[in-house]
């Protein structure tokens, strides 16, 4: 999947090539949307990171993460290999960058999303989850001491994920970082309401106010 971030500095623009919307980050005010085009909502997720994330309680195990030497040459930028390592086995290896301070501005907002995800997700998983997976995810503040992630690979040597390329002229993306005009507001919690409400009775719609172009960050 080819996902293309826009960012300026203060916030981030994520598109999926798979997905209809897209997502809108500002770290500092530690706020997460996402724009559904077709319907035309934002989806205020910003509530599901409004307090520390809710780590699952994994025991037994020991999770490491070290400095394993320099990395290849990647997109011109310089790297060095890092390995996560979970009961001794390697479960990520990881090329990272500090050579590109814009790249680094983005780490905060991958903060983001990952504790999202963690609070939206993690409870609703099976206990038996694979430990490499959730050693991944709870070790995120990973990146802000030791650089950007230009590449990394899974315990199987799969690629996990990877920049293809880097445009410092890119045009600003839809919307230029301000919320759609005409949009609906909906939480999280309206958001999966809706969606309960579309199964059981598709007659039934929702009307939240609209919100103005005023009524995105500043």
């Amino acid at each position: 999947m080819v996902e293309t971030i826009w960012s300026n500095g203060t916030q981030l623009h994520m598109k999926s090539e798979k997905e209809l919307g897209y997502i809108l980050v500002k770290p500092s005010q530690r706020q997460l949307y996402t724009v559904n085009l077709m319907d035309k909502q934002l989806i205020d997720l910003s509530e599901k990171v409004a307090q520390a994330p809710d780590l699952p309680d994994i025991e037994k195990i020991e999770i490491e993460y070290f400095h394993h030497g320099s990395g290849p040459i990647i997109l011109n930028y310089p790297t060095e290999l890092y390995l996560l390592k979970v009961n001794g086995e390697v479960c990520l290896t990881e090329y990272l960058t500090t050579a590109e301070p814009e790249l680094t501005a983005i780490v905060p907002s991958f903060e983001l999303i990952t504790e999202y995800k963690i609070n939206s997700t993690f409870k609703s998983l099976p206990k038996d989850l694979d430990i490499c997976f959730v050693a991944n995810n709870i070790t995120y503040k990973r990146y802000k001491s030791h650089g950007f992630p230009l590449k990394s690979n899974d315990q199987f040597g799969k690629t996990q994920f990877e920049v293809t390329s880097i445009d410092k002229n890119a045009e600003n993306p839809i919307n230029n970082f301000k919320f759609p005009e005409n949009y609906i507001v909906l939480t999280y919690d309206q958001m999966m309401d809706a969606a309960s409400n579309i199964v059981s009775d598709p007659s039934v719609e929702m009307h939240p106010e609209p919100i103005t172009p005023e009524s995105f960050l500043d």
